[in-house]
C-alpha cells in the first residue's frame, strides 16, 4: 500500500480523485512527512534514482512533462523523440537536425547552475550516506557539485611490469582526458549518458564536446582515425575505414555500450542498500522501471522502519505526477511525496527545524508515567559473576596410576606381590598408589600389609623306576 502526501495541501483536493487507484491518502500528512524526512536523515546506504524532472528548475526542459520536449514539438517538421532515435545518425537531414538539438541541450546544460536536489546529493555523499545516484539525465549537473560521475569500470587492476613505465599512445590527443585507476569509483551513473563528451563510432575515443559547438550539419570526422590514416597513407600500407564523432547519449533503438558493467554496479548495489528514493521522473523506461523495481525489493527486505499506518518507510516516490502504468507500480512505494521536488528538498530535507520534534500522536500517547521513568537515570548493567563451584574430588585417571619412586616412602599405600621379571630377583618391591574417595572428604584407614621374603625351596631332581641309588665310589661312564 502507497501512502499519498501532497506537499500543497490547496491542490491536494483536486488531484486525489485521478491517484486514488495508485495510492491512499495519509491520515496525517504532516506526521507522514516527518517519518520520510526522519527515515532519510537516518539511512545509512541511500540509493537515489532521478530524471529529468530534477533539473527543469535549472531551465532544462524535460521530455514528457505537458510542457516538455516530446510534447508535439517538431524541428524542422520533425519531432523531437525521432530526433533521439539511432537512424538519424544515418540519415543526412536528420542528422543535421540531431546535431542542432545536441547543440542547443549542450549549451544549456554548460549554463545551467546545480539545482537544491543536486546539492543535497553532494552533502549525502560528504556525509558517506550516498550509496548510488543512477541518473536518466544527461546534462551532468551532479558532476558541478564535485561529485564523481561515469560508469564503474569491470575490469580488475593488473600489476605493472618492471621497468615499464605509462606512456601516451601515439593516437592520443592532448584533449583526451585519462583515466586513473586510483580515481574514485562514480558515485553517480548516467544510465543514458553524458553530453559533455563525443566518442568515435570506430576507435572509440573520447573527445570534449564543448570545443566542437556549435556541430556542424554533416558528419564530424574522427581525429585519432585521421591521423591513423595519414600515418598508414606515409608507410604505403592499405588505408581503413575511419570513424565519426558522435555524442555519448544513449538514443532509442540502441543498447547502452556499458550496460554490462552497469548491471554489475546494480548487483552490487542491491547488497547494501537500505533507502530508495525516486525523484523527478514518470518511470516509462523499460531499464530504469527494472532496477526501481529490484531495488524495491530488495531495500524492503531488510532492516526496520515502521511508519504511522504500519508501512515500512524505506522506498519514497517524489514526483509531480504519478508514474506511467501506475497498476506495475503496486506496493513498490511506501510514500509518494506529490509535489516539487526542489521544495521537498529546501523546505524538508535540507529545513533542520523540519522533523527535530516529536511528533504529535507521540506526545499524545505519552503518559506522566512514562515521562518519569524517562527522566530517572538507569542503572547500567553488569555482567554478573560467575559463581565458583565447589571442588570435588574425582576418580584417578590411568595418568596418575604411573609408576612415582618419589612418593612411594612418603605415603601410605597398598603393597602388592607382583611376578618378578627375571629369575634372579631377590625380593618384590611393594608399588604405591594412593585412590581419592569420589564423592566425600571423608579419609578412609588404610591398613599396612607386611610382605615377608620366602625363600625358593629347591625341590630334588626325580629319579626313573630302574635308576638306583649308586654308591659314592662308583663312576658311571658312558
Amino acid at each position: 500500500m502507497t501512502i499519498h502526501v501532497h506537499l500543497s495541501p490547496t491542490e491536494a483536493g483536486s488531484s486525489s480523485a485521478g491517484v486514488s487507484s495508485f495510492a491512499t491518502p495519509a491520515i496525517d500528512a504532516e506526521d507522514t512527512l516527518r517519518q520520510v524526512v526522519t527515515r532519510l536523515r537516518t539511512a545509512k546506504r541511500i540509493v537515489v534514482v532521478s530524471g529529468a524532472g530534477v533539473s527543469t528548475a535549472a531551465a532544462i526542459p524535460d521530455f514528457r512533462s505537458a510542457s516538455g520536449l516530446f510534447s508535439g514539438k517538431t524541428m524542422g517538421g520533425h519531432s523531437i523523440k525521432d530526433l533521439f532515435h539511432v537512424r538519424c545518425l544515418a540519415h543526412p537531414t536528420l542528422l543535421a537536425k540531431h546535431h542542432e538539438l545536441i547543440t542547443s541541450l549542450s549549451s544549456l546544460s554548460t549554463a545551467a547552475p546545480p539545482t537544491p536536489f543536486h546539492t543535497y546529493l553532494s552533502s549525502l555523499d560528504n556525509e558517506g550516506r550516498l550509496l548510488r545516484c543512477y541518473t536518466q539525465n544527461i546534462d551532468g549537473l551532479e558532476e558541478k557539485t564535485g561529485l564523481a560521475v561515469g560508469i564503474p569500470s569491470s575490469k580488475r587492476k593488473s600489476p605493472k611490469a618492471k621497468g615499464k613505465e605509462n606512456t601516451p599512445s601515439l593516437l592520443s590527443t592532448p584533449d583526451t582526458p585519462e583515466t586513473s585507476s586510483e580515481s574514485p569509483e562514480p558515485r553517480v551513473i548516467p544510465l543514458h549518458g553524458l553530453l559533455s563528451t563525443l566518442h568515435c563510432t570506430l576507435c572509440h575515443t573520447i573527445l570534449p564536446l564543448p570545443p566542437h559547438l556549435p556541430l556542424p550539419p554533416t558528419s564530424l570526422p574522427c581525429p585519432t582515425c585521421e591521423l591513423a590514416s595519414s600515418i598508414r597513407s606515409a608507410l604505403s600500407e592499405r588505408s581503413r575505414k575511419s570513424g565519426t564523432l558522435r555524442a555519448s547519449v544513449v538514443l532509442y533503438g540502441e543498447e547502452h555500450p556499458e550496460g554490462e558493467s552497469i548491471g554489475k554496479s546494480v548487483s552490487r548495489d542491491l547488497k547494501g542498500v537500505d533507502m530508495l528514493l525516486v525523484c523527478g521522473t514518470s518511470l516509462s523506461v523499460p531499464g530504469v522501471k527494472r532496477v526501481v523495481k529490484e531495488m524495491a525489493k530488495s531495500t524492503k527486505s531488510k532492516g526496520k522502519g515502521k511508519g504511522k499506518q504500519g508501512q515500512d518507510v524505506k522506498t519514497v516516490f517524489v514526483n509531480e505526477e504519478p508514474p506511467s502504468k501506475v497498476s506495475e507500480w503496486d506496493g513498490i512505494f511506501d510514500i509518494w511525496v506529490q509535489g516539487d521536488v526542489q521544495k521537498f528538498v529546501e523546505n524538508y530535507l535540507q529545513n533542520p527545524d523540519f522533523a527535530s520534534t516529536p511528533t504529535r500522536a507521540s506526545a499524545n500517547k505519552a503518559s506522566p508515567s512514562a515521562i518519569t521513568k524517562s527522566s530517572t537515570p538507569k542503572r547500567t548493567p553488569s555482567t554478573p559473576k560467575k559463581r565458583k563451584l565447589p571442588t570435588t574430588y574425582l576418580p584417578p585417571t590411568p595418568v596418575s596410576l604411573q609408576k612415582d619412586n618419589s612418593s612411594t616412602e612418603s605415603c601410605q599405600a597398598y603393597a602388592t606381590p607382583t611376578k618378578p621379571q627375571s629369575s634372579n630377583a631377590a625380593s618384590y618391591t611393594s608399588r604405591g598408589v594412593t585412590f581419592t574417595p569420589p564423592l566425600t572428604d571423608e579419609i578412609r584407614p588404610i591398613k599396612r600389609v607386611k610382605v615377608e621374603r620366602r625363600e625358593r625351596e629347591v625341590s630334588p631332581t626325580p629319579l626313573r623306576k630302574d635308576e638306583g641309588s649308586l654308591p659314592p665310589s662308583v663312576e658311571v661312564r658312558g
